[in-house]
């Protein structure tokens, strides 16, 4: 009955999100496809999702500790704050009945007491269970305030917040495009307190491209290059040119324009009349100039280059300028464009870091290794993105690979060679490793500002099957 009145409850708010154009259609079946292996019996389990390598020296294990490797204190006082979770619940359950019998179901005083009940239930783990009442003083929320009334969007959040942990990528999608409507409805395109909305929901729709969530990706794209856009130029217009949130939103916009570069084929699908007259109403809604397709070289170069000239007016740092303007290099690398130009500008942030108090430092730093690119993308690769065949990791296995490489002054791999014993069982997620290795890109060494080749570089790449 639990999941039942929160199955209609969201389907309510999908007719919300169909009338408002908000809502992107699912892949059908995500839930089961999830849940069965697509691995032909007798073979391998294939290769899902591979993480950015890391350098790796001899003896030392770059990877983070896991789950299992906690403190015994750590648990212990986890211990502690569980059973004094539990207590307040049982406190306000008591409470919720009492106000219950006094101003029956829908009372509004029903409101603050479930939404303190659904918080401690997911700090519990309880997450179906926060949903239950959490999604219940939505319901009063809007019955006794109104229908898009922003007192439900404490709720709302956490609602998403479980949805997540419990990895059902449907509802939560819904959820958050419910939230949008919601803030947006009452904010409109133009007030300031929109740009959180904004950026939220572009991250959002990142999130889900990565993990191949939804019918249609590129739509995802679309969304969320516009998203970026929008609280780009609400930052500019409302806080100026030297806003801190401006060199986040810009990294986040040149992220969606790398994923446009490596699956052009999901931008060109916007195009489809399917798509279009839906995302053209969302970018009317968003007061957007840009186009509806997503684009992919320039829109990065723009944004890096924003960023570059973000540090010079804000006085940053010499080393963030010179990061920064490395980024711009970094970019004409990754699209095998304007090699001479990317030297031009390693050069620059060479010489802007050789004429520091402690150069020698800070060249070591951004210079005196290869670093794999993009710098900025932080969610491992998905091997099925171009397939219905939707992975979650919670649910798989992972190990490791280390590959040692040449990387060219141009940031080419050359030479593989796979250090990790070699197997049966994992040859075929070892060959996928190296073959994904030979045509990414990395940042050269540059010494005496000049890039040059480097032989032997050991990386370790954690994967997913």
């Amino acid at each position: 009955m639990q999941e039942l009145s929160i199955r209609l409850h969201n389907i309510q708010i999908m007719i919300f999100l169909v009338i408002s154009g908000l809502f992107i259609r699912q892949a059908s079946g995500m839930e089961d496809s999830a849940s069965e292996s697509s691995v032909e019996p007798g073979l391998p389990a294939r290769l899902y999702y591979l993480e950015m390598p890391m350098a790796f020296e001899q003896g030392l294990n770059p990877l983070p500790l896991t789950s299992n490797q906690q403190t015994n204190w750590g648990r212990i006082e986890e211990g502690n704050q569980f059973a004094e979770r539990a207590n307040t619940l049982r406190q306000y359950s008591s409470s919720l009945a009492s106000i219950e019998e006094a101003s029956g179901p829908w009372g509004s005083g029903l409101t603050e007491q479930l939404l303190a009940v659904g918080t401690l239930e997911q700090e519990q783990g309880n997450h179906i269970e926060a949903i239950e009442s959490l999604s219940r003083a939505v319901h009063i929320s809007r019955i006794t305030n109104g229908l898009y009334t922003l007192d439900q969007v404490a709720a709302l959040e956490k609602i998403i917040q479980s949805y997540i942990a419990v990895e059902n990528w449907q509802d939560a999608d819904i959820y958050q495009n419910y939230l949008f409507f919601i803030e947006h409805r009452a904010y409109g395109a133009s007030d300031p307190r929109i740009i959180a909305s904004l950026e939220r929901l572009a991250l959002w729709n990142m999130e889900m491209f990565s993990i191949g969530f939804g019918e249609a990706l590129g739509v995802r794209l679309s969304n969320a290059q516009m998203l970026q856009n929008a609280a780009i130029r609400a930052v500019v217009i409302h806080f100026g040119e030297d806003d801190q949130r401006l060199p986040d939103l810009l990294t986040s916009l040149a992220n969606s324009a790398y994923q446009v570069k490596m699956y052009p084929e999901y931008a060109a699908e916007v195009a489809q009349p399917e798509y279009r007259s839906q995302q053209e109403s969302f970018r009317q809604k968003l007061n957007e100039r840009t186009s509806i397709i997503p684009d992919s070289f320039r829109t990065g170069e723009a944004a890096l280059t924003a960023i570059v000239n973000y540090h010079y007016k804000t006085s940053g740092s010499i080393y963030d300028i010179a990061e920064a303007i490395t980024h711009v290099g970094d970019w004409y690398l990754l699209f095998d464009r304007r090699r001479k130009q990317a030297e031009g500008l390693y050069l620059q942030a060479w010489e802007l870091l050789r004429d520091e108090e402690e150069g020698d430092e800070l060249i070591q730093r951004l210079f005196g290794s290869v670093a794999p690119l993009p710098t900025f993308v932080t969610t491992p690769k998905n091997f099925q993105l171009r397939s219905s065949d939707i992975k979650i990791k919670s649910s798989m296995e992972h190990s490791i690979a280390d590959l040692s490489f040449s990387v060219t002054a141009a940031g080419a791999v050359r030479d593989i060679e796979l250090l990790s014993e070699e197997t049966e069982e994992n040859a075929r997620r070892l060959a996928r490793v190296s073959r994904d290795a030979r045509v990414s890109k990395f940042r050269p060494i540059v010494i005496e500002g000049k890039p040059v080749q480097s032989d032997g570089v050991i990386f370790r790449y954690r994967y997913w099957y």
